[in-house]
């Protein structure tokens, strides 16, 4: 189990790195952002296509050649596991949040104020295929 402070030191390499590639990313013209994307096509275990940001923000992170991405339990559920040693590489998932109110009850889908938090995905080249018996 991590120490209070490996948790802190953790979320601040984590903030650090984020504020490098979002650097890097917001140098680039929107142009070149879409060129990345129309390369790479990046999909989702799921098969949803990233956006243009998020495969931008992959591409940023590391030089492996990116396919098809998706959670440690993503993996899973598609009958796959991440091999052991693998570092993920964060995206961009947005959410909604509901402002609290002074009544609960009135809040509606026009208060919900959108914000994005960060996942870590793995490629397909960095899992392997569960074999029948595991996972029974």
């Amino acid at each position: 189990m991590l120490t209070q402070e490996r948790k802190e030191q953790y979320r601040k390499e984590k903030k650090e790195k984020i504020i490098r590639i979002r650097k890097t990313l917001s140098e680039m013209t929107e142009k070149q952002r879409q060129a990345i994307a129309d390369k790479f096509g990046i999909v989702t275990v799921e098969g949803h296509s990233l956006t243009a940001h998020n495969q931008c923000f992959l591409v940023a992170q590391s030089e492996l050649n990116f396919s098809i991405v998706g959670g440690y339990k993503q993996w899973q559920k598609a009958g796959r596991s991440v091999r052991k040693g693998e570092h993920g590489f964060y995206i961009f998932v947005p959410s909604k949040t509901k402002e609290e109110s002074e009544n609960s009850a009135e809040v509606s889908a026009d208060d919900e104020t959108p914000f994005f938090f960060t996942a870590v995905v793995f490629d397909i080249s960095q899992t392997e295929a569960i074999a029948k018996s595991e996972a029974a």
